[in-house]
């Protein structure tokens, strides 16, 4: 009998977990969880090149630990520098960054699309 309950019990806490899973989340590549290290700073520095790597980690840490309470993550390259600064601007209260959290998100953003820009 307490072994049933025990399955029971895991069973249906499993369920509630897997129920509550958002799998419509768009997937974030291995790339953008790669955190900047001081040889993609040339790359990033084509977007200001006063930027220092710590102020890159900074953005990145922002991003991947701020930006997915709500939602995961997307793939920084699918918005243009417009759509991000859009996003930046409408989504910094929601994620209650501060000034400064916002300043260095958005850095890391931009500057990774400038880094990794494709044409």
């Amino acid at each position: 009998m307490k072994k049933s309950f025990l399955f029971l019990t895991i069973t249906g806490c499993l369920t509630l977990l897997l129920v509550n899973c958002k799998s419509s989340k768009k997937a974030t590549t291995a790339l953008d969880k790669q955190v900047p290290t001081e040889k993609e700073l040339n790359g990033y520095k084509k977007i200001n090149s006063n930027i220092t790597l710590a102020e890159l980690q900074a953005g990145h840490k922002i991003y991947y630990t701020k930006c997915n309470t709500c939602h995961q993550n997307f793939t920084i390259t699918d918005f243009n520098e417009k759509k991000w600064r859009h996003e930046i601007d409408d989504m910094s209260p929601k994620a209650e960054l501060t000034e400064d959290e916002k300043s260095k998100l958005t850095l890391y953003i931009l500057s990774y699309l400038a880094a990794n820009k494709t044409e």
